[in-house]
């Protein structure tokens, strides 16, 4: 019997390249068939295979992808309604009319004749994700849509969040140290909502953001109405039985310092490693919108006098215990500053928390 792909697999590839490349294949094997592909519908009027069989003709759809009958029939209407027989909407007798057929399909060489395709939706248009058999294969039997339509949820899922690390320019989260980068705010958490693990830009959006808090426990909450939301994407994301990826909008808002927050989307993807958790990974519409709001000028930012001491002693060099003695404080009131130091500003470590502070002019 053919291997099943996970819906571990299908969340992998949201962050490894090689996988997604590779997904179109592992499903085409689910069921013995020649062909699968992945089409991006970018808003307007272009397509683009991101990953699919038969490779080497890819790049010569690109002519054709126009008068591409089937495609016709991918429409924003068929989102959440699972796969469809295309042979249903284009006759066979058609198609074989066509140009995509005669001048594509025919030329190529590519076994293509009977197609079912799914259609989902991300903020940078549709996905299409279609699969092929030859003349001789006949057209997909219940059985041969079921075993692929177990996959619709998952695929759905995979391709908004893919779209929206694309969007940020999030190619990966962890560095070769394992410690999570910092392009984008990211937390890790356990089944419970518990914090594993955040980065820099994290800690600075709980620190500025009104509806985000780590509570005493380190729960990852959020205020108000979108705390039961929350709590259902990880309860869904950590789920022992059946994983499942998922996101929550935050609105735009006005920080704590002052600072502008845009739209925010909570990505929530499965991890499959390290137990029950979830990776939080934060995304605007805009691009460079979170990077921006991180790297403003930190004139709003309110530093108190005895943390602009402790500040005045890292940038003379002072260690912790010297500042210590210099300032007559305890060494865990000295690490409390120092923390909150490196939240206000947006930092990973006192050495870049000096260079902010120094850059900005908040001395």
């Amino acid at each position: 019997m053919s291997h099943l792909i996970s819906h571990h697999e299908i969340y992998d590839a949201a962050l490894d390249d090689e996988l997604f490349t590779l997904l179109p294949s592992m499903m085409a094997r689910e069921i013995d068939i020649p062909s699968a592909v992945f089409i991006w519908l970018h808003p307007g009027d272009y397509r683009e295979i991101t990953a699919g069989t038969q490779a080497e003709a890819n790049l010569d759809y690109n002519s054709f992808e126009g008068h591409d009958p089937w495609l016709a029939h991918g429409t924003p209407e068929k989102c959440g309604t699972g796969l469809f027989r295309l042979s249903d909407h284009v006759s066979a007798q058609e198609f074989e009319h066509s140009e995509m057929y005669n001048d594509f399909i025919v030329k190529n060489g590519v076994d293509r004749y009977w197609c079912i395709a799914m259609m989902q939706s991300t903020r940078d248009g549709l996905v299409a994700t279609a699969f092929h058999k030859g003349k001789r294969g006949g057209d997909f039997t219940d059985p041969e849509m079921k075993t692929l339509g177990a996959h619709v949820q998952d695929l759905g899922r995979l391709h908004k969040i893919r779209r929206e690390l694309h969007r940020a320019s999030i190619q990966q989260v962890t560095a070769s140290d394992n410690s999570l980068l910092d392009d984008a705010p990211i937390f890790e958490l356990d089944h419970e909502g518990r914090l594993v693990r955040m980065n820099g830009m994290a800690e600075t959006l709980i620190e500025i953001h009104p509806l985000l808090v780590l509570n005493f426990q380190r729960v990852l909450r959020a205020r108000g109405a979108a705390q039961p939301a929350l709590r259902r994407a990880i309860g869904r994301a950590t789920d022992a039985g059946k994983s499942a990826a998922g996101s929550l909008d935050l609105p735009q808002m006005r920080g704590a310092d002052g600072r502008i927050i845009p739209r925010l989307r909570l990505n929530l993807l499965p991890r499959t490693d390290g137990g029950r958790r979830v990776l939080v990974i934060v995304t605007s519409e805009e691009e460079t919108a979170l990077r921006d709001l991180v790297d403003a000028p930190r004139d709003r930012i309110h530093l108190t006098p005895r943390e602009r001491d402790v500040l005045h002693g890292m940038i003379r060099g002072r260690r912790r215990d010297q500042l210590a003695h210099d300032l007559d404080l305890a060494m865990p009131t000295i690490d409390m500053h120092s923390a909150n130091l490196r939240r206000k500003l947006g930092a990973r470590t006192i050495a870049e928390a000096v260079a902010i502070a120094l850059r900005f002019g908040l001395l």
